[in-house]
């Protein structure tokens, strides 16, 4: 869960760290008379994790214990400890939650959200031979621009996004950790400090341009990241610090993705070297801007389908608005209808044949299961596709619900990249590759 990252001088050789130099505390230890330590689960740069349980709650957290190279300043761990009451303002489902900051034995410590999986890195390294499927890889990168324009919207900057501080947590759910970078917008870097992970460090960080930390500085090591993940490639090959300043110096030509991967369509192209560009103030202007410009050039992958008539129907508005939003970007002139329960959707399909239904498990009077039993028992909708969402179904749900003929089931909250290759699939659109 952890991942290493330096500190170091400009010009100067590597940097190392000493988060072995904590006394890690042993399994079956209380710290603060709360958190029981389970065992290690991961060593950094910054510190140690641990897997714990939080006695209180009765919950399992993950530790973090700063290293003494950082403890070891009162001004450092002020900031530290200001930082942490920032992120934990932060709530969003893509984002590793911190729950408490503390010390024990005069060594800062924050707890987290525990989240069961690896880091993107050990995903990646499963394709070493071809990146995985276009759709595979927006739908993580979708969430990790969710997580990080939330980060943003609180006044932070991540500081080290990259594949070991992504977590894919059960069925492709991405939460971004390791804030050990973190600061916050407006706080100074220290002079002829760089700070970073060099194959994602932004160029202003490199160069020393800038003093004030800066959301667009994320922004470049996004576009690294999706760069690497869309074509399989880093856009420059960087492995030390040496590399990284010559690399910027340099100011080489990065391939456009499309060349790398002939599967990736041109419209790719821009987005990715926008968020590459080495003047800040010409990539684009947020998170959520380049999320959307990404999700611009998907349509563009696969058969693009006529109009449809799409009938969406979930009592939550704002996933009701998720829903359409998502479903009008795969399906461009689309007719979507919005409504709030099942007895509305079923009028409505009874009343105009539609091409596709999104319906949610839970709705107040008919339900999506009483629904889809309704839909396929009239002789005009027995093969209307049907996906059917939920925030609380398991799989004797999916059961009788793939018993009935719907064509897919998913688990809020959604990734809109997930919903957009089930419903292109569900009415016969091939998907990305």
């Amino acid at each position: 869960m952890a991942s290493p990252w330096c500190t170091m001088s400009r010009g100067e050789g590597e940097g190392t760290m000493s988060a072995r130099s904590i006394r890690v505390p042993e399994p079956g230890v209380l710290i603060d008379g709360k958190y029981r330590v389970v065992r290690e689960i991961g060593v950094g740069g910054m510190g140690v994790v641990l897997e714990g349980i939080d006695e209180t709650l009765d919950r399992r957290v993950a530790i973090k214990l700063v290293a003494p190279t950082f403890a070891a300043f009162e001004d450092y761990r002020e900031r530290i400890q200001q930082e942490a009451k920032a992120m934990a303002t932060v709530r969003h489902e893509n984002v590793v939650r911190i729950y408490a900051y503390g010390e024990h034995g005069a060594v800062p410590y924050f707890v987290m959200e525990l989240v069961r999986g690896s880091d993107l890195s050990y995903w990646l390294d499963r394709y070493d031979t071809e990146p995985p499927s276009i759709d595979e890889a927006l739908g993580i990168l979708d969430q990790i621009c969710r997580g990080l324009a939330a980060v943003h919207e609180a006044g932070i900057i991540h500081g080290d996004v990259k594949p070991a501080n992504v977590l894919l947590g059960p069925a492709f759910q991405v939460a971004v950790t390791d804030f050990g970078l973190f600061r916050a917008m407006g706080g100074e870097q220290e002079e002829g400090m760089v700070v970073g992970t060099p194959a994602y460090i932004a160029p202003e960080i490199v160069r020393g341009t800038v003093l004030r930390a800066e959301p667009r500085s994320d922004l470049y090591s996004l576009g690294v990241l999706a760069y690497q993940m869309l074509t399989g490639h880093l856009p420059v090959l960087i492995r030390t610090h040496s590399d990284m300043f010559r690399a910027h110096r340099e100011e080489g030509v990065i391939t456009p993705a499309s060349q790398l991967r002939s599967d990736l369509p041109p419209t790719f192209d821009a987005p990715l070297a926008m968020a590459m560009q080495r003047d800040p103030e010409r990539r684009p202007a947020s998170i959520e801007e380049f999320r959307r410009a990404l999700l611009t050039a998907r349509q563009q992958v696969g058969t693009r389908p006529a109009s449809m008539r799409i009938v969406v129907a979930d009592d939550d508005p704002d996933f009701l608005a998720l829903i359409s939003e998502t479903l009008g970007f795969a399906f461009p002139g689309s007719a979507i209808e919005c409504v709030t329960d099942g007895t509305q959707a079923l009028a409505s399909l009874d009343a105009r044949r539609a091409d596709l239904a999104v319906v949610d498990l839970d709705m107040p009077g008919m339900n999506g299961i009483e629904l889809t039993a309704a839909v396929r028992a009239k002789p005009g909708l027995r093969d209307l596709p049907i996906l059917v969402v939920t925030a609380r179904g398991g799989a004797p749900d999916w059961q009788l619900l793939q018993s009935m003929g719907a064509k897919g089931f998913l688990l809020k909250p959604l990734d809109a990249y997930a919903l957009i290759t089930m419903a292109r699939r569900a009415v016969g659109v091939s998907p990305a590759p």
